[in-house]
């Protein structure tokens, strides 16, 4: 009985062995070493050469193409033709911005004294929720 078990016990080790080998081991490690770096190289190349794109022109050549969008825009209108406009649109941009915090405040506070339409209900909480677990002083 106990060669059986013995014999069961070994079988099962080495299915379990056999089991985790690689199925296909690499037929010279020292050329995948080789193919690695290779490939790594390459990428370091693509990478270098994609994060220096932009300056294959150069600083005359960036240049050059500047004038040449700014040329093609110089006839444009603008947006406001002259001084008097411009002024004009700054102080109608900035007119709110000319009270202070009191002046609001007390604004604010004349138009809520007008109202007199009547408060909309508070909503009940509902059990089991945050609000209706909150002690109230």
């Amino acid at each position: 009985m106990k060669a059986i078990f013995l014999g069961l016990v070994a079988l099962a080790v080495t299915g379990i062995a056999w089991a985790q080998q690689p199925s296909t081991a690499p037929a010279d490690p020292a050329k995948d070493k080789t193919a690695q770096k290779a490939e790594r190289n390459t990428k370091a190349q693509k990478d270098l050469k994609s994060a220096t794109a932009g300056t294959e022109k150069g600083y005359a050549g960036a240049a050059a193409e500047g004038s040449a969008k700014a040329a093609a825009h110089k006839d444009t209108p603008k947006v406001t033709p002259d001084a008097a406009a411009k002024r004009k649109a700054v102080k109608e941009g900035t007119a709110g911005a000319g009270k202070g915090y009191g002046e609001a405040a007390a604004e604010s506070a004349a138009v809520a004294a007008k109202d007199k339409s009547p408060r909309a209900p508070l909503p009940k909480p509902k059990a089991g929720t945050l609000e209706m677990n909150k002690v109230v002083p």
